[in-house]
């Protein structure tokens, strides 16, 4: 068993300044007690997170440590452009010295959606073609792919992440769909809620993923053994 930190980097009456600062020093705490990882969330729009690009504040986390794991759960891949996001994310593994996660999901708030001008409800649709994108850019020298969406001929691939043939992908287990398209891509899973969902979600990753081991070569994913990462809240007062 593996302890992570998940986190929201709320606003609050402290300067943002201040914040980030002393987030950067928790995560220096985190990797010297011996912390596996540590993830952040993507939210636009809300006080909730004060991280709406967490490539930049992942970055500042990559040049204060040496050794813990550096993530997203989750970017929200229908509101990024493909190759502006592949390009960041090759950048940011190797800064952190290949010790990026990527955490991908289509989002479920609508608000935040509408702040971008974006339909929510083509959102499942735009997370396949962005995904599909990203692939295609770990894994080929140049990109072909067109949609409604996005139009790639023969683009070429520059920079390639230092981690081969790319970083772990996480996705979130919920419902019939994510832990089968986690297993069938080949990603490492997380999942929240009580003991026994828990538990029902873990059974029906764990046997997808055996039943699914053809379709998941097919990706060459660099996840061998999948890390399934239950959350539990942590409320602390000062």
């Amino acid at each position: 068993m593996k302890f992570g930190v998940f986190d929201y980097i709320e606003g609050g009456e402290a300067p943002l300044q201040k914040t980030y600062e002393e987030r950067l020093v928790l995560i220096k705490a985190l990797e010297a007690a011996g912390f596996y990882g540590y993830h952040l969330s993507e939210h636009h729009a809300t006080p909730l997170s004060m991280t709406p690009s967490p490539s930049i504040f992942l970055a500042a986390a990559a040049r204060e440590t040496k050794r813990i794991r550096l993530g997203t759960l989750l970017y929200l891949l229908p509101l990024y452009h493909p190759l502006r996001l592949l390009e960041e994310l090759c950048m940011l593994d190797h800064l952190s010295g290949g010790r990026l996660d990527i955490g991908v999901g289509r989002g479920i708030s609508p608000h935040e959606f509408e702040a971008f001008g974006s339909d929510f409800e083509k959102s499942s649709e735009l997370f396949a073609h962005v995904f599909e994108v990203l692939y295609q850019g770990f894994t080929r020298d140049r990109i072909d792919y067109e949609c409604e969406h996005f139009t790639f001929k023969d683009t070429p691939v520059v920079l390639k992440p230092l981690q081969r043939p790319h970083p772990p992908f996480w996705y979130g287990l919920r419902g019939e769909h994510g832990p089968m398209f986690a297993a069938q891509r080949g990603m490492n899973g997380v999942t929240l809620g009580p003991d026994e969902r828990i538990e029902g979600i873990m059974r029906a990753f764990r046997a997808n993923w055996t039943s699914q081991a053809s379709k998941r070569e097919q990706y060459g994913s660099p996840v061998k053994t999948p890390m399934i990462g239950a959350m539990r809240a942590i409320i602390t007062s000062r």
